[in-house]
């Protein structure tokens, strides 16, 4: 209650004394900032949540039907761990029991039930010995109560004898599996039978509106604002990842709060992009540098730009001929894909750091980023060094 009365008391000094912040309110704010964008780590509230309305009706649907199951499936870094946090949080308000379990790769099958399983505890009352009467309560954990000798060989045939058996038995449990997309075949084709209880829900990158709404709901929660200009900017930077928004627009704030700004503004957007290139993860940069070196004139980054600009399908994948057109307007002259097609055969193989996944032979050859982060790191790349601007991202 304290935190909410001097925040409405430094929302009224900044209206007294116009847009610039003293300085207790720029430390309020840096604080609320701090709170409402966490780009390093998975969304678990509802309230810093945005879009994927769709998906969440989906898992609520699928929880509500005995027998049925999902998974959750698409490229790295478009939310897909905290699609399956938050709506776990609005199942434990339905009143509904739930465990998450978070896998690395030292898991079993074992394990990963015991992770489950953990969470979920079991109370019993039980009736005191002597004269004196009263009950005793007792909590347990069903991972120590049911045991696991189970020893994994494969655990993906065991996950999907698991979801079939539950399946064919109605039982009112759901398992919801989240993974890459290629490891969605991968289980399937282990246990063909085990498609018709698992309904595969796709994350694709989100949209525009959708890392809009990120932005605003969080400069919103932080008690600040921001132009539509700027929102812009961040929504096309960010090239559908959520990760690249939250960052964006975290920077951003900071730098309007470093000037005493309520508002943040597009040049805070340029800030924020040459900071965010700056803390870059080290993985993403060394890909890059491995990617475009060379000791002679060439176009490798050239190449590398236009495939982070090629216009692509919701699974990230894009086609040769697709990197023509912006290859074109970044070299100011028009390119066929004989003119770079050796660029991308390298950059899927281990020379190149295998920075693109090739996919298909031949004419149905497509290609995405084997690290989504990449992308927008090169499109940032380029718009701050001048070769391409905002708009030019599509």
């Amino acid at each position: 209650m304290g935190d909410a009365g001097s925040s409405s008391a430094g929302a009224k000094r900044s209206a007294a004394n116009g847009s610039r912040l003293d300085e207790a309110e720029v430390l309020d704010r840096l604080r609320l900032v701090g709170e409402a964008f966490r780009p390093a780590a998975p969304i678990d509230r509802r309230s810093l949540f945005s879009g994927r309305s769709e998906q969440i009706s989906e898992l609520f649907s699928i929880a509500a039907q005995p027998g049925q199951h999902a998974v959750i499936f698409g490229e790295r870094g478009v939310g897909k761990t905290s699609l399956a946090a938050v709506t776990a949080e609005m199942l434990k308000s339905a009143n509904m029991l739930v465990a998450r379990a978070t896998c690395d790769v030292s898991d079993d099958f074992g394990s990963v039930w015991r992770k489950a399983l953990d969470e979920l505890r079991l109370h019993t009352t039980t009736q005191k010995v002597g004269f004196t009467g009263g009950t005793e309560e007792t909590s347990h954990s069903l991972a120590r109560l049911l045991g696991d000798d189970v020893k994994d060989p494969a655990g993906r045939v065991l996950f999907a004898d698991t979801i079939k058996t539950l399946s064919d038995r109605v039982v009112r449990a759901t398992i919801t599996l989240i993974g890459v997309a290629d490891s969605v075949s991968e289980l399937v084709r282990e246990h063909r039978s085990v498609e018709r209880a698992l309904a595969q829900i796709h994350m694709p990158r989100m949209t525009r509106q959708e890392l809009s709404e990120i932005a605003t709901r969080g400069i919103e929660a932080a008690q600040m604002g921001i132009r539509p200009d700027a929102v812009r900017r961040i929504a096309t930077l960010s090239q559908g990842l959520p990760h690249y928004t939250q960052l964006l627009t975290q920077l951003a704030a900071q730098s309007a709060l470093a000037a005493r700004r309520r508002v943040v503004t597009g040049r805070d957007v340029d800030v924020a992009v040459g900071r965010a290139l700056e803390r870059a993860q080290q993985s993403v940069v060394e890909a890059y540098q491995e990617a475009t070196a060379d000791t002679r004139k060439s176009i490798y980054p050239q190449v590398l730009l236009a495939c982070a600009l090629a216009p692509e399908d919701d699974f990230g994948l894009f086609a040769a001929s697709d990197v023509c057109g912006p290859l074109g307007r970044i070299l100011g002259k028009p390119y066929k894909t004989a003119a770079f097609a050796r660029h991308l055969d390298e950059f899927s193989q281990e020379s190149r750091g295998e920075v693109l996944q090739k996919h298909g032979t031949g004419r149905t050859t497509r290609y995405r980023f084997l690290n989504p982060l990449l992308q927008p790191y090169v499109a940032m790349r380029g718009v701050s060094e001048g070769v391409v601007r905002v708009q030019d991202l599509g």
